[in-house]
């Protein structure tokens, strides 16, 4: 019996990103290995939902602010698919071929389970950040099976992507980094002018540290 082909989902956690979401979802319905694109609005206060909507996407709208890690466990729980990405609202520069490149290994290769996109060539900020501090990019594909004893993500804010980074490590699940040639995305302090971008920094620092002690003593009290 042949199988059937897998369900590929992709999912946009945003929070008030009226001014960006529109260019990456551009993008994404330009890319055919797509079934369907879902997006996460996180209690945002501007027209992010809108402008979503006006795109062929399935818009889901939260009412309070959870964090990124609830948005992107909203969006799990909204969807069957076999194969989930995740791609951040305010990318720069993206192109239909660094989303196929990020999805297209998980179909080539049934023993990889995630792969993680990138920056390289984009702005050095973005490209530093990810060189010193590996796969926490928010742009990642994964088998819905890696999720599986994951069950915290709501908590996590932006230490998402280091707490599903470190179950994939502690499980020995075989993963992949895509390079994203000339993409970035906008920053914080572009976003929110430098004093409440700083703040933002900071909270987004917080979570990832937290998430890494956090992950660092689980694996010290497994027998």
């Amino acid at each position: 019996m042949q199988k059937t082909p897998d369900k590929i989902t992709v999912i946009v956690p945003a929070y008030n990103e009226e001014k960006h979401i529109g260019g990456v979802l551009d993008i994404l319905q330009q890319v055919s290995l797509i079934d369907e694109i879902l997006v996460v609005s996180d209690g945002s206060s501007d027209r992010t939902s809108e402008v979503a909507g006006s795109y062929n996407v399935r818009v889901i709208d939260c009412e309070t602010n959870g964090g990124k890690g609830a948005a992107m466990k909203t969006g799990i729980e909204a969807t069957d698919a076999d194969i989930i990405a995740f791609i951040d609202a305010d990318l720069i520069g993206i192109t239909p071929e660094h989303i196929t490149d990020l999805i297209q290994p998980l179909l080539n290769d049934p023993e990889l389970m995630m792969t993680v996109g990138k920056f390289t060539g984009g702005r050095l900020r973005t490209d530093l950040a990810q060189t010193i501090v590996p796969f926490i990019s928010g742009q990642r594909a994964l088998r819905r099976e890696v999720l599986t004893g994951l069950a915290d993500l709501e908590s996590t804010g932006f230490g998402v992507e280091i707490a599903i980074t470190q179950h994939a490590k502690q499980n020995n699940l075989k993963v992949e980094e895509v390079p994203f040639p000339d993409a970035t995305q906008v920053m914080k302090e572009e976003k929110l002018g430098a004093v409440g971008g700083f703040k933002a920094r900071m909270k987004m620092y917080s979570d990832i540290i937290k998430q890494l002690v956090t992950r660092k003593a689980s694996r010290t009290k497994t027998p």
